[in-house]
């Protein structure tokens, strides 16, 4: 039998707002990933299924934006989901060149079956807090995102590409 794992503590410099939420997502997108492999999705692909749930009728622009998400990005993952027979596009009837996003039976279905083990996962995530600690944090995350959101714009904090130089000729 495998030796559990042991934690690293956390070293008094990464005791800071970025490092901390980079380590905090990866361990909330591991422990979500393990629940949504089973059906060929990710955890970004699933959230934007849900975003269309609670969204039903806006535009790919709108949700998109609301999510902090990339639009092209974005319409890649609705072409995944509409692949998947999760999501559908419909024309805008106010401007046909626009489309309104919407879930199927099949992908509503789809959350209603994962929902409780992603619930689950959650409960077990903030399990080492108490339930008014566990309140506290997300009530504290939302006021800090909120306060924020101007920073949360998709590609943030990316390198810049590298331009490719053209060869220097040295006859001319």
């Amino acid at each position: 039998m495998a030796k559990p794992h042991a934690s690293p503590e956390v070293l008094p410099s990464h005791r800071v707002p970025a490092h901390l939420a980079r380590r905090f997502n990866q361990i909330c997108l591991g422990v979500t990933a393990e629940i949504l492999s089973g059906d060929d999705l990710t955890p970004m692909i699933f959230g934007v299924l849900v975003a269309v749930l609670e969204q039903p009728g806006r535009g790919q622009r709108q949700v998109a934006e609301r999510m902090g998400v990339d639009v092209v990005n974005f319409g890649q993952m609705i072409d995944e989901l509409e692949g998947k027979g999760l999501v559908e596009r419909k024309i805008d009837p106010d401007d046909r060149r626009a489309r309104k996003l919407y879930v199927t039976e099949r992908g509503a279905a789809l959350r209603r079956r994962l929902s409780p083990d992603l619930l689950a996962a959650q409960e077990r995530l903030l399990a080492p807090l108490s339930p008014d600690e566990r309140r506290a944090l997300l009530d504290m995350l939302v006021r800090v995102i909120e306060a924020n959101d101007s920073y949360a714009r998709p590609g943030n904090g990316r390198r810049k590409p590298q331009r490719k130089s053209k060869p220097v000729n040295p006859s001319q």
